[in-house]
């Protein structure tokens, strides 16, 4: 039972594909085959019905009523009975399978083609259209519907009323219904046919559909197990394809951060290894001092010292792996730049650095926490590039339905060749640097929808540029 479960969870779509296509088959098949069936049925015994109607009215036109009357006097005499027999024969001739009567109002029959029915012999299926007879006006003629006779066979009957007392009536065979009869057993198979080829076709289609989930179901599968050298299945079109390209550009992104995590955790040991080592060197020599009872408070400094280094740099570490997640509002920038400004106001009179502002965007729709770090930590690179008496400025403006920040200086710039790997982690080029302010603010960025990028001034310094789309505010 737990097999069957299982087989019919792993193939759901599949047989829900086979029987729908399966059941719109069967149902197409028998309406088409029942449609078929009564249109063939309707269309012959239509034909037959008039071909009745004219015969019997035919007929009963020929009957010499002269005859009619010497019925009316009393019982066939031989003369009237030869000239009926003579007068059938010609009909019977013609055809073969039918007979031909003359019957009064209470259904006996006066006159018979065949030789088996004697003057007086009643036919009880007349009666069973007795209502239909007694009502038909004179000249006028009628079928009745299809029966089946002793020998198992169809006939229709045929009537025409000659006068007020006298009826003509037409046996004739209706042995087309059956091979109607035959047709429509022969519809039947057709049908099965067409729901044995429905099952095949509708198992292929099904197939066809499942096999490309299949296959990407393996790739995503490898995917998952961290195989990032798995390629995508090829042969896989249409809207599949789409899916897989989706599945590849996602087995890249995986690859990427998946080496990226490693490479943070290697930058994470090493980093971490060296100010361990000087705090164990030094927790040593302040050891040996208790001994001697002597206290270096150099010692403890330079410890809580190296504490505070690696705080900062675990700090930095999360902020990049798991920035804090993007909650965007209108920010004005101008008080923004100041708070910044102020925050860094003990560097900036060091070395006497000069600012200008120029900040004609007053509001823009951004993270303000994310925003006030990302300029804190372009501020602080523009500080730590310039010398004495350098030069920063910050503008901000709109243009044509963006924004645009630009923080530049005028320091020492950055060689085109690290231009491009600027914003790669751990990249740096200061001896103390951890490799990941920058990083970190293109994160920040593409947490708020915004882009960062840095170019060389063409006289002197860096320029970082921040943008982003007016459409973001509200």
């Amino acid at each position: 039972m737990e097999r069957v479960k299982n087989f019919f969870n792993r193939s759901y779509y599949k047989l829900r594909v086979i029987i729908t296509f399966c059941a719109v088959t069967i149902i197409l098949v028998v309406l088409m085959s029942w449609t078929g069936y009564v249109f063939v049925k309707d269309l012959y015994l239509t034909n037959l019905t008039e071909k009745v109607n004219t015969v019997s009215g035919l007929m009963a036109n020929q009957v010499n009523k002269n005859y009619l009357g010497l019925l009316e006097i009393g019982p066939p005499t031989v003369t009237v009975k030869k000239y009926f027999d003579d007068f059938f024969t010609g009909y019977i001739e013609i055809e073969p399978n039918s007979d031909i009567f003359i019957f009064e109002k209470d259904f006996n029959i006066l006159i018979h083609s065949s030789k088996q029915f004697s003057t007086g012999t009643k036919e009880p299926r007349l009666q069973i259209s007795e209502k239909e007879i007694l009502e038909l006006p004179v000249e006028s003629s009628i079928t009745s519907l299809p029966f089946k006779g002793d020998d198992g066979r169809w006939y229709l009957w045929g009537f025409n009323r000659l006068s007020e007392n006298f009826w003509l009536g037409i046996k004739v065979s209706a042995s087309k219904l059956e091979e109607i009869d035959q047709l429509s057993v022969k519809f039947f198979y057709i049908g099965l046919a067409g729901i044995v080829f429905a099952f095949i076709l509708s198992w292929f289609i099904a197939k066809s559909i499942s096999k490309p989930v299949e296959v990407l179901s393996k790739y995503s599968s490898q995917i998952g197990k961290g195989n990032f050298s798995v390629k995508l299945p090829p042969g896989i079109k249409g809207e599949f394809n789409l899916l897989g390209n989706v599945m590849e550009k996602m087995k890249i992104d995986l690859a990427a951060n998946q080496k990226e995590r490693e490479k943070i955790l290697a930058q994470i040991a090493h980093e971490i290894r060296n100010p361990l080592g000087g705090i164990e060197l030094l927790a040593g020599l302040t050891k040996e001092d208790i001994v001697k009872n002597q206290l270096n408070a150099g010692y403890i400094e330079k410890i809580i010292s190296e504490v505070n280094g690696l705080k900062r740099l675990i700090t930095s570490f999360l902020e990049f792996s798991k920035p804090e997640p993007a909650s965007p509002q209108l920010c004005n920038l101008d008080d923004l730049v100041k708070e910044t400004l102020d925050n860094l106001s003990d560097r900036l009179k060091s070395k006497k650095y000069r600012v200008d502002k120029d900040i004609k965007k007053g509001n823009i729709f951004f993270d303000r926490g994310h925003l006030k770090q990302i300029l804190t930590n372009i501020l602080a690179n523009s500080i730590d590039a310039v010398n004495d008496n350098g030069n920063i400025s910050i503008s901000a403006k709109a243009e044509k339905g963006s924004w645009r920040i630009i923080i530049s200086d005028d320091g020492s710039g950055i060689p085109d060749e690290n231009l491009t790997s600027i914003f790669d982690p751990f990249f740096t080029t200061k001896k103390n640097g951890t490799g990941l302010g920058l990083a970190i603010c293109k994160k920040l960025c593409t947490e708020n929808r915004a882009q960062i990028a840095v170019q060389n001034n063409i006289g002197k310094g860096t320029a970082v540029i921040i943008s982003g789309a007016d459409e973001n505010e509200t």
